[in-house]
């Protein structure tokens, strides 16, 4: 006896191996641009649940095949009479009677590309917790603007777009910095008064604003990029949140020619 005459293996394991398999394929492809599918572990929980019911339907597809024969003319007709249905065209969600006919499996992935987003959302804001300077955000965010145009040299229309309106935030918030602190150094006096309510208000505005226009080129870095950059953005993070991000060399400081005197010390 071969091994695809086991019944087990041939009534349940396969058919579930080859539908979890290409549900696997489907969810890589419509992931793409959108987020990632194990971003946390309730995303993963959810792609487990849709890769099980999917080899679910196809254990239970393979079992009932042989009886299709025996189903009445009647059932055949409705079953392609439903599927022919008008279809009201909605945005993000799935109409019901869609839900019911795939078991739940388009529910379960609605729900997966709606965690995908938070997961994608909260990991940015996570990732921008430590900055509290505009000055900050700045320097961070060039360097990022040029890493992800290194990236993705077809999308630099997006990226560029994406950049001038964290860039705009950041100059703004700047101002409104700048403005407030000038308001509040008194004539004659050493040290500046305490900001009124209004002014920590336009302050912590600004520079929210700010932070949420970097945030979206920092989502658009994580949704295209590979789980192996994470380490790269980290790089760069801490680059911009070290105290000599303004002051350290762009380039190697280079050694003279003749430094022979220098060389024997």
């Amino acid at each position: 006896m071969t091994w695809y005459h086991h019944g087990w293996l041939a009534g349940y394991a396969l058919p579930a191996a080859f539908s979890a398999g290409l549900a696997w394929v489907g969810l890589v492809r419509h992931s793409v641009g959108k987020g990632r599918l194990l971003g946390s572990w309730r995303s993963a929980a959810l792609t487990l649940a849709v890769l099980a019911l999917t080899g679910a339907v196809g254990i239970a597809a393979g079992l009932a095949l042989p009886h299709l024969a025996k189903l009445p003319p009647s059932a055949a007709g409705l079953a392609t009479g439903v599927t022919t249905m008008p279809r009201k065209r909605q945005d993000d969600t799935t109409q019901p009677y869609v839900k019911f006919m795939t078991l739940g499996i388009a529910w379960f992935r609605e729900r997966l590309e709606y965690r995908m987003q938070l997961d994608a959302l909260s990991w940015c804001d996570r990732f921008l917790d430590g900055f509290e300077k505009s000055t900050q955000l700045r320097v961070f965010v060039h360097e990022l603007k040029n890493y992800v145009t290194d990236r993705h040299p077809t999308a630099v229309k997006t990226i560029t777009n994406l950049f001038d309106a964290a860039d705009k935030a950041m100059i703004n918030a700047l101002e409104v910095q700048t403005t407030t602190d000038e308001a509040r150094r008194e004539v004659h006096i050493a040290w500046m008064r305490e900001p009124t309510d209004e002014e920590v208000f336009q302050c912590r505005s600004a520079f929210g604003e700010a932070r949420n226009r970097c945030g979206d080129l920092l989502l658009y870095a994580y949704v295209h990029g590979r789980r192996t950059e994470q380490t790269e953005l980290e790089a760069l993070r801490a680059k911009a949140l070290s105290s000599d991000a303004f002051h350290s060399a762009a380039l190697p400081q280079q050694r003279r020619r003749f430094s022979l005197r220098r060389d024997l010390r």
